[in-house]
């Protein structure tokens, strides 16, 4: 009977809704996917390496195609996802969708990650009831791309209930999937790093009012700033907030890894700034802020 509903009222090829889109690409992921239960990956490993292959891509479309579907459905009630600022920059990439799939489906039939037994035991439960959660949103939505009328209220109520639900789920996946995979910033070491963050821009900051750096450089992202910020910030960091998050007297802990190896320099460079009157000081800003170092930053109006 199913089968008799889905000829008659398939979508079109044509047809670019989103509806539309999920039912042939979960086709198509289906079709995969019966071809890889069915096959012998012993008789022709290099098949069945590039069958695997393609189940992932198939399933990173169809999980795309279902978050863009929720963006529309539901906008405002998405699960908060913060946590991935976090992640390692390299973890953000074009198919995390499709190896989260993957790999919950691993976890939920048995599989664990390689050296990471505790961590894949401790994941199993979640990874069986986002697989679960997803195969209900799966045959929802092909229920919905069958329709030739608009669904009923209470399909509609169900399909978004249904969605918040998968969504919850896939984020807390998300977040102990890739934490057992790569090291993640704990919430200490995050903060630690914002910190930098507000260290920099005050920098930036104080150097425009004192005129070291002019707005034009900013505005029109000279390159130098990039080695003039991280110089003026040592500087600032050291003796503008002393107690902030380059401060030398507390725990080397509370230090941002970023500098943290480069402890006993920074005492060092802190006990020669001492030594330095204002005028001297300044002298050494207009120094840092220079691309020359062996020379003072001046800027000459051009003549043509």
């Amino acid at each position: 009977m199913d089968s008799i509903r889905k000829w008659f009222y398939k979508p079109r090829r044509d047809d670019t809704s989103l509806l539309a889109q999920f039912f042939y690409a979960d086709e198509a992921l289906n079709l995969v996917a019966a071809e890889l239960d069915s096959f012998d990956g012993r008789k022709d490993p290099e098949r069945c390496t590039s069958l695997v292959n393609h189940l992932r891509q198939c399933q990173d479309k169809v999980l795309n195609i279902c978050n863009r579907i929720m963006d529309e459905l539901i906008p405002n009630e998405r699960a908060d996802r913060d946590f991935r600022v976090k992640f390692p920059d390299d973890v953000m990439q074009d198919n995390l969708a499709g190896q989260l799939w993957f790999g919950a489906e691993c976890l939920a039939a048995g599989s664990s990650i390689m050296n990471r037994e505790t961590e894949s035991g401790a994941m199993r439960p979640l990874a069986k009831a986002l697989t679960k959660s997803l195969e209900n949103v799966r045959n929802l939505l092909r229920e919905a791309s069958l329709r030739t009328h608009a669904p009923t209220e209470l399909a509609h109520d169900r399909l978004v209930e249904s969605l918040k639900m998968f969504d919850r789920l896939l984020a807390d996946f998300e977040l102990s999937y890739v934490s057992a995979m790569v090291p993640v910033k704990s919430v200490h070491e995050y903060q630690l790093q914002q910190d930098i963050v507000v260290l920099f821009s005050e920098t930036l900051q104080r150097a425009l009012r004192l005129e070291l750096l002019t707005q034009e450089m900013v505005d029109q992202y000279d390159p130098a700033l990039m080695f003039t910020i991280p110089r003026l910030a040592i500087v600032t960091g050291l003796l503008v907030f002393p107690e902030g998050p380059l401060s030398l007297d507390t725990s080397p802990h509370n230090m941002s890894e970023m500098f943290r190896p480069f402890r006993t320099l920074l005492v060092k460079i802190r006990e020669l700034l001492w030594t330095l009157s204002e005028p001297e000081l300044v002298t050494l800003e207009k120094m840092l802020c220079s691309s020359d170092d062996s020379t003072i930053l001046t800027r000459k109006p051009s003549t043509n």
